[in-house]
């Protein structure tokens, strides 16, 4: 199964005080640089990239594809390092606290409240991306804010993706359209619907689609709201949900394969494309289809940066700027590996990479564009994921 649970790497965490590692080039060298020198200065180096490492084919297009692709082209030695995101920024807070200059950490996958704390305690490396030259492909939407935080040039565009729902269409003849009747739906077979505990990314964000549907303008731009709706339309899933609602999954991971096994109906997530290559591997059900509720579809951008203290910002640079480029962001797109939406402004692009993005097949399980017309909502104030990490467990879980 591409979905797996995988622990924290402990060898980069445990051995990352060990030695003596040599000083990093100073900020104002690396980025007052031009990128050919950058470029030149990174041959010959080590990346480590630090990211989640949940997904097998997300996993499997870092060390397939980049990897090789670096190395061969620019004498780049990458090492993935899997790890939750959120463990490193506690990882690099402590460092900063004990003042760390020479880190282990050259990339950094990040977005939403992750990167609004790494911003707020200045954990990051400085305005990386004036010096990428595939910036100019980025588009400019995608890369104005992250989760309504500016990103002032301290993080690049890598994805953009939308929440999505899937359900078997084999077991679910009339897909719910929207909150209400996807209530009555979770009443009339219960035990077959579910959603991941808020400390995940995922479940997290199903409770801020049911804000969006059930609660007022005015609350939603109040992070200090008590979100009294949110809470009720919760507690009247409660009962009806996979184990009674006495226990969630854990992660997204877990829902998946509660929804392989046939447990529940339903699985969701960011990522329109995301069921593809499940599908064709026989871990998802053959019938699994798309589904986006009337209430809307969260829009999640996802971004690359260089923490403060990264021992080869040299070789994180050329690795974040290769994995914007058009072959990069292609190689991404294509459900073989990921399926991911890409940053780029696709009107920047030749026309024959145009051409490239266009004749990607897309699936049965996968929205049409046309789909989300209409439906396409902001993220909501980052201070919500804490509001909910805070308020759910005590209003809901328990």
């Amino acid at each position: 199964m591409r979905k797996q649970i995988i622990g924290i790497a402990a060898a980069g965490l445990v051995l990352a005080g060990c030695g003596n590692t040599p000083a990093a080039p100073t900020q104002d060298k690396v980025l007052g640089s031009s990128y050919t020198t950058i470029e030149k200065e990174a041959a010959d180096t080590t990346v480590r990239m630090y990211m989640w490492g949940g997904d097998d084919g997300i996993n499997a297009y870092i060390d397939e594809y980049l990897t090789p692709r670096l190395k061969k082209e620019h004498q780049i030695t990458l090492e993935r390092v899997p790890i939750e995101t959120a463990d490193i920024i506690q990882k690099l807070r402590a460092e900063k606290k004990a003042g760390k200059e020479t880190g282990v950490i050259d990339v950094i996958w990040i977005n939403g409240d992750n990167f609004r704390n790494a911003k707020k305690d200045g954990l990051l490396y400085g305005e990386i991306t004036k010096v990428l030259p595939n910036m100019k492909y980025v588009d400019p939407q995608a890369q104005g804010s992250d989760s309504g935080t500016p990103t002032d040039e301290l993080e690049a565009a890598w994805g953009k993706v939308q929440y999505t729902f899937h359900y078997d269409q084999a077991s679910v003849a009339n897909p719910p359209k929207d909150l209400k009747t996807l209530k009555s739906w979770v009443k009339q077979n219960p035990g077959k619907f579910t959603y991941p505990e808020v400390t995940d990314f995922t479940g997290n964000a199903f409770v801020r689609h049911v804000m969006y549907g059930v609660e007022s303008k005015e609350t939603l731009q109040d992070p200090k709201a008590d979100f009294k709706k949110t809470w009720a339309y919760l507690n009247e899933l409660k009962p009806y949900l996979w184990k009674e609602g006495k226990t969630y999954p854990k992660t997204l991971a877990q829902l998946d394969q509660l929804y392989a096994k046939g447990d529940v109906s339903f699985t969701m997530g960011f990522n329109e494309r995301r069921a593809e290559q499940e599908v064709k591997s026989g871990t998802f059900p053959k019938q699994t289809r798309p589904l986006i509720l009337e209430e809307g579809s969260i829009a999640s951008t996802h971004f690359l940066t260089i923490p403060f203290n990264a021992p080869n910002p040299n070789g994180a640079l050329v690795t974040i700027n290769q994995l914007l480029s058009a072959e990069a962001q292609l190689k991404k797109f294509d459900a073989t590996y990921w399926g991911d939406g890409t940053s780029l402004d696709l009107s920047k692009l030749n026309q024959q990479e145009q051409a490239a993005f266009a004749d990607v097949p897309a699936a049965a399980s996968t929205p049409k564009p046309a789909d989300f017309n209409g439906k396409v909502r902001a993220e909501l104030d980052p201070e919500l994921f804490d509001l909910i990490r805070k308020d759910w467990p005590e209003r809901v879980a328990r």
